[in-house]
């Protein structure tokens, strides 16, 4: 998908050699957990198996907010867009960005069941930069070496950094979902993106990462036996295609349909292209694939070299909604890319498809 934490931040405070104990509690359930000192509370809660609400991880979108009770802690990036969500009066803030100096305490909004019912539990891992292929002009497919490897289940995301650059990014893999020694990204470059440019210019082959993971909540498993529609935009197709990928693998579109909206700008932006047709092509009954250009016209060209895809003008919510008027309810939807694009097709879910919510699934870390 793409990434976040591209601005100023400010350097970490010296903090003490032990871990500190946390607690967590909501309306209905109290949890406790240690925290390393470097840790963002966030990863040290999930890593412990405690479900801290959260979307993207990394200080975007104040999901993660909550009130400090008792204890000494620290801010890593002041200027994080999901302060916006915080009361000052209250004393919150946005785990994901905060550090416990001491023992502490905190409140989180809601009754939220802090068990976490999640099937791998999210560590840290190192990593190397295996290689760097172009996808389109403003585009890259990125292999990453992991050590240990990475158990994961289709549809969720990792987030990664540089040790020169501050700030962990979120990424949806690619892959065929399960345990991979290798993980393969989509990644789009920002103009104003410290890690996309680097990335994009100066990242070589065997330079270090650090990631963690996995993380997300728009899980797709087969055991479901449920149909989908998959609307996607840009980078936000890697989750999607790991989608497709478990889909093809299990055999599960030979008995559920899945109808998958991909949008892009123009045909000079298309990439993956000659996956998704294969795809098609493999389960020509239930598996329907769209590729929308939303700033351009489908030349004849394109038909003829992918004759197992769908192509046309307009956004991949509008065409979605068009295609499947009458036809959404007992499908699961999986939305990923931009915000706009996230935000305008679960509207449409909502209103037009006729969805509950519990079908509707996203992780919003733009």
């Amino acid at each position: 998908m793409s990434e976040s934490q591209e601005l100023t931040f400010s350097p970490p405070r010296p903090v003490s050699n032990r871990s500190v104990l946390v607690e967590a509690r909501s309306k209905v359930s109290t949890c406790s957990f240690h925290a390393e000192p470097q840790e963002p509370l966030l990863y040290a809660a999930l890593r412990a198996g405690v479900a801290i609400p959260y979307e993207c991880g990394t200080g975007t979108c104040g999901t993660c907010k909550a009130r400090r009770l008792a204890g000494v802690v620290v801010a890593d990036w002041a200027e994080s867009p999901g302060k916006a969500f915080l009361r000052a009066d209250r004393d919150e803030v946005l785990l994901c960005q905060t550090r416990a100096l001491s023992d502490s305490s905190f409140e989180i909004p809601g009754s939220v069941n802090l068990a976490s019912a999640v099937r791998v539990r999210p560590s840290f891992g190192r990593g190397t930069v295996g290689r760097l292929d172009a996808l389109a002009p403003d585009m890259i497919e990125l292999l990453i070496e992991l050590d240990p490897p990475l158990d994961f289940d289709a549809g969720q995301f990792i987030v990664m950094r540089a040790p020169h650059i501050a700030g962990f990014r979120g990424y949806s893999m690619v892959n065929h979902p399960g345990t991979v020694e290798q993980a393969i990204f989509a990644v789009k470059r920002k103009s104003d993106g410290a890690f996309t440019q680097w990335l994009f210019s100066q990242a070589r082959a065997g330079d270090p990462i650090e990631w963690f993971g996995p993380l997300g909540r728009a899980i797709f498993t087969p055991q479901e036996q449920r149909p989908v529609v998959c609307i996607g935009g840009g980078s936000g197709i890697a989750s999607i295609m790991s989608i497709i990928e478990i889909g093809c693998s299990s055999r599960h579109f030979d008995h559920f349909e899945a109808a998958v909206y991909f949008g892009i700008r123009t045909s000079a932006d298309a990439f993956y292209l000659d996956r998704l047709a294969r795809f098609a092509q493999a389960f020509p009954n239930t598996l329907t694939i769209t590729a929308m250009l939303s700033h351009d016209v489908p030349g004849p060209d394109m038909r003829e070299r992918y004759p197992s895809l769908k192509f046309e003008s307009g956004f991949p919510h509008e065409i979605a909604a068009r295609d499947l008027a009458g036809r959404f309810s007992g499908k699961v939807a999986y939305v990923a890319g931009p915000p706009v694009l996230v935000d305008v097709a679960i509207r449409m879910l909502i209103t037009q498809g006729k969805l509950p919510v519990r079908d509707i699934r996203y992780d919003r870390f733009s």
